[in-house]
């Protein structure tokens, strides 16, 4: 396997493991062909012309969304498809590329397994991998109230089922359903629910 591969599996699996999906993790982030150019300086055409060309590609695709696609987490490998060709007015010379990216998708509907990071009145933000994913109160079930008691959250905001048996603070792994996603240029945000058979704060062995 090539090292630059190995790296991307590599941040994949942390990626899969940091926002504690278990049971969704192995769809959400695939590897794929991709494709897209670059303009280069003549200045550069010279030696360390291909290390120049794949930190080039990397600041330019990594970290980006793409709707077809989704959010490029790492590039694993990548190929020039030709020499390039000078572009009029410029003198840039446009590369057209190949490369093998590890990605990261959400779909509307899908069920996911989020880390809490954030609970305030109007609900909690839930995180998997670079996803930030927000269910507001009225996408909770019915009984389920916040509450700041010690006895619950430790002085902290938490959410609490109607029977006190079970609750949703920070760093406590919810499942959710997305109900909505957004792609942005750099990022994607979605909307979730934890109302619905199955789903809410995990069950150990579950």
């Amino acid at each position: 396997i090539f090292p630059a591969a190995a790296a991307a599996a590599s941040i994949c699996s942390h990626v899969r493991a940091k926002s504690r999906n278990f049971a969704a993790g192995k769809s959400m982030f695939y590897f794929t062909d991709m494709y897209t150019y670059l303009l280069v300086r003549p200045e550069y055409l010279g030696p360390g012309y291909h290390s120049y060309v794949e930190d080039l590609l990397r600041q330019k695709e990594e970290g980006r969304v793409h709707d077809q696609h989704g959010l490029v987490v790492a590039i694993a490998q990548h190929w020039t498809l030709d020499k390039g060709k000078l572009q009029e007015g410029t003198g840039l010379v446009m590369v057209p590329m190949k490369y093998k990216a590890v990605v990261l998708q959400l779909f509307k509907n899908e069920v996911v397994d989020v880390e809490v990071v954030e609970v305030n009145k109007l609900g909690f933000f839930g995180e998997i991998g670079p996803v930030r994913i927000f269910v507001s109160k009225s996408s909770m079930p019915e009984g389920w109230r916040y509450t700041e008691d010690e006895i619950h959250g430790g002085g902290g905001p938490v959410y609490v089922s109607e029977n006190g048996v079970q609750s949703i603070k920070r760093e406590s792994a919810v499942r959710v359903r997305l109900v909505a996603t957004k792609h942005e240029s750099d990022r994607i945000m979605a909307i979730g629910t934890t109302n619905g058979e199955y789903l809410g704060p995990r069950v150990l062995g579950r």
